[in-house]
Order: structure tokens, then sequence, then C-alpha cells
């Protein structure tokens, strides 16, 4: 009597290098289908004990239903379109699996191990992926809805796709893996925003932004990485309102030094003027050092936030060319500081 054989056919069409697999295994009991492929619940013990060949291929094998709690047996396998609609997988090791186009449909993988693994199109939907562990897992255009994370989800300091630019071969690849990293930040950012962990967000944001900065000096668009390298350490890019204080203080600091160096300062008093004014810093006493500077230091305050009480006037023309920048950059960090406090109030 000829052996009955599965005859299951995955296409895996538009996955890259899958291409369409037939299951020649015999079928699993008095089913018509393989103990892979067979939409009979099949115990844990089963599976371990018909295990494939490392290199044998297990895609679209059904798991619905499925209890693997702690198992290791599917780790490095692929699994290509699999369906693990209400399988129990917590603490499960899938790490290194294709897993491309799989199902994960009200699953418990709690503590499940997705490192490495390929998720290319994969779909999570109502998911428990506490404790889960993507680090350099492939994420892109997985589709996670309605999932479950906490502070132990872990999906590493960077994206996979930007460690592996530096390899790329092409241009078109160069590009493809960048899209790809971006579109992992930004999905991560939504994620966490869903499950109330703003500080996770800000994470994410800060890290797309560091990769844009990064990929802007590499495809050299200098312009764009100056503006985003400006934009991180005055604002650390809009999220920062401290960062603008300090930027501010740091300005105004500065600007005092240089008054009594650029042609001094001059302040106009009922019946005389007093113009403060160093030539040398080094020879000139501690004493008008010290008065020099509070003065210029009030002039340039005043200067930063625009008042122009017209006490205090600056002398000669780079003392002025002095005041009016600061005058201009005050505006703008004020400006910034209005902007990052407004957008902190709104996330």
């Amino acid at each position: 009597m000829t052996e009955k054989r599965c005859g299951t056919v995955t296409s895996s069409s538009g996955v890259d290098d899958a291409g369409a697999v037939c299951c020649w295994r015999p079928t699993w009991r008095d089913t018509d289908r393989c103990i892979w492929h067979t939409e009979t619940a099949v115990p844990a013990a089963a599976y371990e004990q018909e295990q494939p060949e490392p290199d044998e291929r297990l895609d679209g094998a059904n798991f619905q239903g499925a209890t693997l709690s702690g198992k290791s047996f599917l780790a490095g396998r692929s699994l290509v379109e699999a369906d693990f609609t209400d399988a129990v997988l917590d603490g499960a090791d899938l790490s290194g699996t294709d897993l491309r186009r799989a199902t994960f449909r009200d699953v418990d993988a709690h503590g499940t191990s997705f490192r490495n693994a390929n998720l290319h199109d994969a779909v999570f939907v109502f998911v428990d992926l506490r404790g889960a562990d993507f680090r350099d897992a492939r994420l892109y255009r997985a589709g996670l809805t309605d999932v479950r994370l906490n502070l132990e989800t872990a999906f590493g300091e960077r994206s996979v796709y930007e460690d592996e630019i530096p390899q790329a071969s092409s241009d078109d690849q160069l590009a493809e893996r960048a899209d790809s990293a971006q579109w992992v930040y930004r999905e991560l950012q939504r994620l966490y925003d869903e499950n109330a962990f703003p500080e996770r967000v800000h994470t994410y944001y800060l890290r797309e932004m560091n990769f844009r900065r990064r990929q802007a000096w590499r495809l050299g668009n200098y312009l764009q990485a100056m503006k985003l390298a400006g934009s991180r350490w005055v604002m650390q890019y809009g999220t920062s309102p401290w960062r603008v204080v300090a930027t501010s203080l740091l300005l105004i600091l500065v600007c005092a030094v240089l008054y009594p160096l650029t042609g001094g300062i001059r302040e106009v008093g009922t019946n005389s003027a007093v113009t403060y004014q160093i030539e040398n810093p080094a020879d000139a006493p501690s004493r008008v050092l010290v008065q020099a500077f509070l003065k210029s230091l009030y002039f340039s305050v005043i200067t930063f936030a625009t008042l122009g009480y017209g006490d205090i006037q600056p002398v000669g023309g780079w003392a002025r060319a002095v005041a009016g920048i600061e005058t201009l950059l005050g505006s703008l960090l004020m400006a910034l500081l209005v902007f990052v406090l407004t957008r902190s109030v709104h996330y």
C-alpha cells in the first residue's frame, strides 16, 4: 500500500528568495496532512519527535492552537506563511527563524525570543509581547496591531537595517535599508505610544533623528546634516527646553565677554558717560575686569531679550555687530523655547 503524502503547496508569492515548496512528508495519523500542516491539534511532544532535517522548509506550517511554551525546536527554521493563531508561545525560542508573512493572532508570546528572526510582512494581532526579544529581528512592514509591550520587551539599541547600511552594494540597496530603518523607528514609536510608555517613544524618536542625521552626512547632504546637528545640540530635536535655556545662557555669557574686547560699551549717565573697554585683559586690574564684565552681562541680557533700555550702548563696529547678532539669535531662541514647550505639552 502506497504511503499517503501531505501534498501541501506553499507558493510564497512575493516573498524574495523563498519560492514555492511542496510538502512530501507522510500524513499524520488518520489525517490527510503531515504533522506540520494538519489542522488537527498536535501535542508539542509529537512535533519534537517528528522534527525534520535542519535545512528542510516548514513553510505554511499550521500551529493553530498549539501549546509550544518554552520549546526551541523551531529556532532557525523556515516558517514562511506559518499560522500561529491562538497558539501559546510564552518562553519559546524562535530566534533566527524565517517568519515572513507568518500570522500571529490571539497569541501568548510572553518572553518569546524572536532574536535575529525575519519578520517581514508578518502579522501580529492581539498578541502579548511582554518580555519578548526582538533584537536584530527584521521588522520591516510587520503589522503589529493591538499588541501588548512592556519595558522588558527588547528591540535593541539600533535597527538591524541601520547596521547593514555600510555593506550596501548599490544606491538602491542603500536607500532600501535606510527606508527600512526609519520605518522601524517610527513603528516602535507608535507601539510604545499605544502602550503608554512615553519614555520609550522619546528614546526611539531620538534614535530616528540621529539616524537621519548620520544618513545625511553619509549621503553628502551637508546642509540637512548641519541643520539636524544644530537641532540636536540646541533643543535635542525639539524635545528639550532645558537645552534651549542652556544655549541661551551660553550665548549671553559669550557675548558679555566679547563686548569689552570688541570696542566696549558706553553707559550713558545724567552728567557723564562711562566706557567699559578692555584692551588687554592680562594688564587690566581685577576690579576693572569684574566691573566691565558685570556691566557687559547686564547689557547682554537686555540685548538678548530685545528690551533696549538705551542706558548702555555698544561702541565701535564690532561691538555693534555682536549686539545685532545676539538680538537675532535671542529672538530665535525664545521662539524655539516656546515651540519646544508647546510640543512637550502636546505629547
